[in-house]
């Protein structure tokens, strides 16, 4: 009879935390995000030499610095020129899509594809899928 009283329990319990873990995550995520990207440093790459050195691209306000990164310290590198900085920022960003539509056609028209089967064709012989 404990047994069964313990599970039931374990049971009741779960269907109270598991609800509020989800909305935990759904809606506290976002704030999560925003306190961990800073207002003013921002780490905009990281490149893991060793084990414990690396190198980083740190943009501090407006300007932008490589620091060596090792267990002990951490030293800058060098300023970094404006032009620099807005092309990383540049190759950082992801287009982003109304629907997948507009998604497929800008496919499309980087791949110099008018039809599905044109597609189709370039896909399977990209992978070298054979026809039955």
């Amino acid at each position: 009879m404990s047994v069964l009283l313990m599970i039931l329990k374990l049971v009741a319990a779960l269907l109270v935390i598991l609800p509020l873990i989800y909305i935990s995550i759904k809606y506290g995520g976002n704030r999560l995000q925003n306190m961990q990207n800073g207002n003013y440093m921002k780490i905009l790459e990281r490149l893991t030499l060793t084990k414990e050195n690396s190198l980083l691209i740190i943009k501090i306000g407006e300007k932008a610095y490589v620091f060596s990164s090792s267990g002990s310290k951490l030293e800058i590198l060098m300023e970094l020129e404006p032009e620099e900085l807005k092309k990383i920022q540049e190759s950082k960003k992801v287009t982003q899509y109304k629907d997948f539509n507009e998604f497929y056609r800008n496919f499309k028209g980087k791949l110099n594809i008018h039809s599905k089967n044109e597609l189709l064709k370039k896909l399977k012989d990209k992978f070298r899928v054979k026809d039955k």
